[in-house]
């Protein structure tokens, strides 16, 4: 039976492959098909038994590990947000993005919404319009097939990016309409009667898959999947209400879908909730108001103090000092200290294991690796551009025989060699350039910088 929403309901199910399950529910008391308020109506004795049976039952559910679930530990105690952040899920570091060619109905308006979200975070874009241009300039033809070797001379020509190719398997809404029934209760005649509910739902379906290819080395990546159905439903008790919007629920799978892409290739942050103890034993509490102001170094000092005064004091009972440990593992997590974090979890949970210490120990843990994983990326993509860097310049040297001349710094250039880099190749050779005027022209339109077309006129 449907449990009866007055207004707008909202959820996602989760079907989707890239992403965590979990839906989204919202609910909105605007709409124009509402009935009467159930919250007004007092239930019946029958049905007030029924809600005394159910709590007492989640109470019993509740109560019962309560020596491990330090259930009373979350109640009393304050949460705090900590960040645990997390590499691109593709284990790539891309400073520019290439759209490829798209299939499927829905491929524009997705491509289009996943373009404003990589630029908005930082990201150059070369949509397809765009690469066709600036490959027809190099004489290039693609036809759209991507291999290892067609993905290798895009990338001499575009410089270090990645290719998404994405492909809509599915695009379409469905609507629905249903009827149930509720009880509800007549004070006056007190006696239950059935009010029938109607429902009007709108479902959306996209799926999609998005193939990258990294071209700096031509390496293709497996296709990632990406599946939604969002759901909104408006109930009424006065007859079949409007349908939900079909852009609504549409919008809402493209906006899951630029959310998965973005996080392929950019790191993001996932928030979690964990207790912090505010005690006033031990002095636990100063630490908890130090964090509430933001000073987490401060909160740091006050809990280290606060747990070496635990130690010193005299039958301090065991629940306060595995307290006072946890904050300063709390206080270090906080800080992005895994490490010193880890260690006093581990010792607050030898002294009273429970729930609560163990999610703080599992999210440090995670932390710690998410981190490790970040830095081998950070230090992967730092070697290979070292390593791209060392080729485009022996490859210089060896067409030139030590000489530079305008074509070298165009084609440096082009390879997306730093400024810096070009300055210094040019300090450190023989260079005859040309610097009439036609050149000048010609070297800007090529895109050298002005700061180089400047020491190219010195060099002469």
């Amino acid at each position: 039976m449907l449990r009866p929403v007055f207004g707008w309901r909202w959820h996602e199910s989760p079907i989707f492959s890239s992403t965590p399950p979990g839906g989204i529910r919202l609910t909105s008391r605007a709409s124009r098909h509402r009935g009467p308020s159930r919250s007004r109506q007092p239930a019946s004795p029958p049905v007030r038994a029924k809600r005394v049976a159910a709590v007492a039952f989640c109470l019993a559910s509740l109560l019962a590990p309560l020596g491990r679930a330090q259930f009373f530990d979350r109640l009393s105690n304050p949460t705090v947000t900590v960040d645990i952040r997390h590499p691109p899920s593709l284990g790539l570091q891309v400073d520019r993005l290439v759209f490829g060619p798209a299939a499927g109905e829905c491929s524009d308006q997705i491509i289009a919404a996943m373009v404003d979200d990589f630029v908005s975070n930082g990201i150059e874009v070369v949509d397809r319009r765009n690469l066709d241009l600036i490959l027809a300039e190099h004489d290039f033809a693609f036809s759209g097939y991507v291999d290892r070797a067609s993905a290798a001379r895009i990338g001499r020509i575009l410089g270090p990016s990645a290719m998404l190719i994405v492909d809509v398997q599915r695009c379409a809404v469905e609507k629905k309409r249903f009827r149930d029934t509720v009880t509800r209760y007549d004070r006056k005649t007190k006696t239950e009667y059935e009010q029938p509910v109607y429902s009007s739902r709108t479902r959306g379906f996209v799926k999609a898959s998005i193939r990258t290819v990294d071209l700096a080395t031509g390496r293709i990546f497996a296709a990632r999947t990406l599946d939604y159905a969002p759901v909104r439903e408006s109930e009424s008790y006065e007859g079949y209400p409007e349908y939900p919007s079909e852009y609504d629920v549409l919008d809402a799978a493209f906006g899951r879908a630029v959310r998965d892409a973005r996080r392929m290739f950019l790191p993001w942050t996932e928030k979690t909730g964990l207790i912090f103890y505010d005690d006033k034993a031990c002095g636990l509490k100063g630490a908890y108001q130090a964090l509430k102001a933001g000073m987490l170094e401060q909160a740091l000092e006050v809990s280290t103090r606060n747990l070496e005064a635990c130690k010193a004091a005299p039958r301090v009972r065991k629940r306060t000092l595995a307290r006072a440990h946890y904050n300063v593992g709390m206080s270090n997590l906080m800080l992005g200290r895994h490490d010193a974090a880890l260690e006093h979890l581990l010792e607050a949970a030898e002294l009273r294991p429970g729930d609560v210490v163990a999610k703080a120990i599992a999210d440090t843990r995670r932390a710690g690796e998410l981190l490790a994983s970040m830095r081998e990326l950070e230090e992967d993509a730092a070697l290979e551009v070292a390593k791209r860097d060392a080729a485009a310049e022996r490859a210089v040297e060896a067409r030139t025989g030590g000489t530079l001349t305008n074509e070298d710094v165009v084609g440096m250039t082009e390879q997306k060699l730093s400024e810096a880099i070009i300055l210094r190749k040019m300090q450190t050779s023989n260079c005859r350039f040309d610097t009439s005027a036609d050149a000048l022209v010609a070297l800007t339109k090529a895109g050298v910088s002005e700061n180089v077309v400047m020491a190219m006129m010195d060099a002469q």
